[in-house]
C-alpha cells in the first residue's frame, strides 16, 4: 500500500510541476512589448479588408439592381 502512496505521489508532483512550468512560460510569452503594435495592427487589417467586402458586395448588388 505504501508503494501506491509513494507512486501516487510522484506522479502527482511531476504533473504539478508540469502545469507550473506551463503557466510560467505563457505568462513570460503573453507579456510582451510587441502585443499593442500587433493588436492595433491587426485591428486595421480586419477593417480594411471588411471595408473592401463591403464596398465589393454593395457593388454586385447595385449592379443586379440596374438588370432587374
Amino acid at each position: 500500500m505504501t508503494t501506491t502512496w509513494v507512486i501516487l505521489g510522484v506522479f502527482g508532483a511531476v504533473v504539478a510541476a508540469a502545469v507550473g512550468w506551463v503557466a510560467w512560460r505563457d505568462r513570460q510569452r503573453t507579456a510582451s512589448a510587441e502585443d499593442p503594435g500587433a493588436r492595433r495592427a491587426a485591428v486595421v487589417q480586419q477593417q480594411r479588408y471588411e471595408q473592401n467586402r463591403h464596398a465589393s458586395q454593395s457593388d454586385v448588388i447595385r449592379r443586379g439592381d440596374g438588370r432587374s
